[in-house]
């Protein structure tokens, strides 16, 4: 990531990209952490005493789609197949947060200051404000949003805090790592800005307006500070289509493998199968059917690393580069999650003058609908330049950056396909309201179809379907 060197009375500015999947050397510790799918969707009685009698214990599950996590002696790992019931498991995958820099700021009172004029993002999505005099929303449509949790005390977001909110990060979050996480459900506060950015996107109501600035939204936190299990994220999304939100929008995402694992010990040279993640990408699967048979569109973002996700060689030199620095590598086949599942919208990020983002993951038929998330075409010269704290000093960013609200009652400015993925969750809300209740297939059909300024030939590739454009979706 970029450094900031200079430091201005401004906003903050945040540079934040999607979680990378990184691996746990399992082979390299007593003891691993393993994901387990079984062949149903639930799971047997039985399982518990039987991980116990391989020293091991329980520690997530997610019933409704048959997923479990377990810790047991990594010498056990080969026996967890071999359990009754058992479709796959795998080592478990890490969801990393983030990464951020951020500049303080203060020179905005966002209670007699209006921050309209620095939205060129919503601008450009609502046809400058025209779309709000067709339609706002309601609190009779509700966007659930996976991820770090919101400010539920902000300003901008609170009108529109609907009950429900929940927290999913257990006692001593990822791996015992963060001492300070209860596991309280009710612990949902953001300790770390990215959901809150998002919620802002959606539905702020205040100094700033979101897409839907009148649409209920609730929250489901997934991250403390630190990083995230997979099954943590797919109870969230189980439980948000248990509470009949209309859309789960999910500015998350990394890479699985259909293939093999190999984790090399630096200083033996033996080579160990670690097995493939099977186990991750179907329960994904099976989580995005059940939110979809409840009646929940998913949009997920489509990832910030530049690739062409429909690539399966790039995609795989890209993670087997991240695997080097944990002595792992893969062969097979590397998929884009949960971009890649079948059900999902799957939102590429543009820029200003509609031009795909210069981070944006993009490729035909992995690319659904585009939608604004920044830019970072001119940070990357400035920096290049050595000329950054110029690009500070002038404000710059204001050009390029999204603003959004922030987890302390402030605001930031960040780019990604995190910010562009809520964009497209809010006016898919927006048609909600205005057409009634629906199947997630019509909706995402209706979305397609009456929502963006429509793209041929090529530009599929990188935009699918699209520009999302609010005004258009309700005239």
């Amino acid at each position: 990531m970029k450094k900031f060197f200079a430091v201005i009375a401004s906003f903050i500015l945040l540079l934040s990209f999607l979680p990378l999947v990184s691996h746990a050397k399992a082979s390299s510790s007593k003891e691993g952490r393993y994901s387990v799918l079984f062949n149903k969707s639930a799971i047997p009685s039985t399982f518990e005493q039987q991980i116990k009698s391989l020293g091991g214990e329980v520690t997530y599950t997610v019933p409704e789609i048959g997923f479990a996590e377990v810790k047991v002696p990594s010498k056990a790992f080969g026996k967890l197949k071999g359990i009754s019931g058992v479709s796959t498991a795998n080592p478990s995958i890490k969801w990393n947060l983030p990464k951020a820099h951020k500049i303080k700021a203060s020179n905005v009172n966002p209670t007699n200051t209006a921050l309209w004029d620095k939205q060129w993002d919503i601008q450009r999505i609502t046809h400058n404000g025209e779309s709000y005099k067709l339609g706002t929303g309601s609190h009779d449509v509700v966007v659930g949003i996976v991820d770090t949790g919101i400010d539920r005390n902000h300003p901008d977001l609170v009108k529109n805090l609907m009950p429900g909110s929940e927290n999913f990060v257990p006692a001593g979050g990822y791996q015992g790592t963060e001492p300070y996480e209860n596991g309280d459900p009710n612990a949902f506060d953001d300790l770390h800005g990215h959901g809150s950015h998002v919620a802002g996107s959606i539905a702020a109501n205040g100094a700033m307006l979101g897409v839907a600035p009148d649409v209920g939204i609730r929250s489901y936190r997934v991250f403390g500070t630190s990083s995230a299990e997979t099954s943590w994220i797919i109870a969230a999304m189980v439980a948000a289509a248990n509470d009949g939100v209309d859309v789960i929008s999910m500015s998350l995402g990394g890479f699985d493998v259909k293939g093999q694992i190999f984790y090399v010990d630096p200083e033996t040279g033996k080579k160990e199968n670690l097995g493939n993640e099977v186990a991750d990408f179907n329960a994904y699967k099976r989580a995005v059917d059940y939110a979809t048979s409840k009646g929940s569109l998913v949009v997920v973002a489509a990832g910030n690393e530049s690739l062409n996700a429909t690539n399966k060689k790039s995609v795989m030199d890209y993670i087997n580069l991240e695997l080097a620095e944990y002595g792992l590598y893969a062969v097979g086949a590397g998929f884009e999650v949960p971009g890649t599942i079948p059900g999902v919208v799957t939102v590429s990020a543009t820029g200003p003058k509609d031009v795909l983002a210069n981070y944006s993951n993009y490729g035909p038929g992995f690319i659904d609908i585009a939608a604004v998330g920044g830019d970072a075409r001119m940070y990357d010269q400035y920096e290049a330049e050595g000329r950054l704290d110029e690009y500070i000093s002038e404000r710059l960013f204001e050009q390029e950056f999204n603003l959004s609200t922030s987890q302390d009652g402030g605001y930031y400015w960040s780019i990604g396909t995190s910010m562009a993925a809520p964009k497209v969750s809010a006016v898919a809300a927006l048609l909600i309201d205005k057409h009634g209740k629906m199947t997630p297939k019509k909706l995402e059909g209706l979305l397609y179809k009456t929502a963006v300024d429509q793209v041929k030939g090529t530009d599929k590739k990188n935009f699918g379907n699209g520009h999302l454009n609010a005004y258009r979706a309700l005239r």
